[in-house]
């Protein structure tokens, strides 16, 4: 299962869905809810007990007992939130660019790393965010990945760009940041091998929450040399490798 975060669709994982299949793996690859018109329904809100619900809901729904987890940003969160509804449900969990929350120590380094959440918090962030073609999407690429080029990059900001050009799928995209709390939640409880997966210059290059992490849960650990938020798709050869072995291994 690949799960995407934001700003980004399922469409972004091609290139890795493409090296599982060859390699004879089932891939699912969805969108997370709010990301597309299909998975809206006025009301739902937007917690990690509704989104790592809607995991196990999605296996329960394929008739699938288990499922290794992908998962970048939100999906990320997600795969994180799933370990604490229904542990049993992953076979492994590869959460990219995201660790266990619970590892991350609040400060003003922080709060400036993730200075994005509060402005999407803020009153008339839709407004803000859809200003100028959308270029806000196109800013947030070069901060958080500021070396990644290239025609992979460039498909996956007009992607966005014109997806978010929808208000109604903008506004949901952004409910993930105003329901998400920093000060609670499910609390992860995987029972299952993890890869934890980051680029060495992802939000400031602190690596203490990954190294936490790695602690707390016994995960083997990629950490991509120079790449940003994007390790995956920063360095696929690298990623891929690494992937894979990391299956094999399961």
């Amino acid at each position: 299962m690949l799960l995407h975060g934001f700003p980004d669709f399922p469409q972004s994982w091609g290139p890795t869905a493409d090296v599982l299949a060859d390699h004879g793996y089932r891939v699912i690859v969805p969108y997370l809810r709010g990301y597309h018109p299909d998975t809206i329904t006025p009301g739902r809100r937007y917690r990690n007990r509704e989104t790592g619900g809607d995991l196990i809901d999605l296996l329960d729904a394929l008739g699938l007992p288990e499922a290794t987890v992908v998962g970048h940003d939100w999906g990320a969160s997600v795969a994180w939130a799933a370990s604490g509804l229904a542990p049993d449900r992953l076979a492994a969990m590869v959460p990219i660019a995201v660790p266990d929350p619970g590892t991350v120590k609040p400060g003003l380094g922080f709060a400036w790393q993730v200075r994005h959440f509060w402005g999407f918090k803020a009153p008339l962030s839709d407004a803000r965010a859809a200003r100028n073609g959308r270029a806000y999407i196109e800013r947030l690429y070069r901060r958080w990945a500021p070396t990644w080029e290239g025609s992979d990059r460039e498909e996956a900001v007009s992607r966005a760009r014109e997806a978010f050009g929808d208000p109604t799928v903008l506004h949901h995209a952004l409910e993930w940041y105003r329901d998400l709390s920093l000060n609670g939640g499910t609390r992860p409880r995987p029972a299952c091998p993890i890869l934890l997966v980051t680029g060495s210059a992802d939000f400031g290059g602190d690596l203490g929450p990954y190294e936490r992490t790695a602690r707390r849960h016994g995960a083997e650990t990629l950490v991509v040399d120079g790449a940003g938020h994007w390790p995956h798709r920063e360095a696929p050869a690298v990623f891929h490798t690494q992937l894979l072995g990391f299956l094999s291994s399961l």
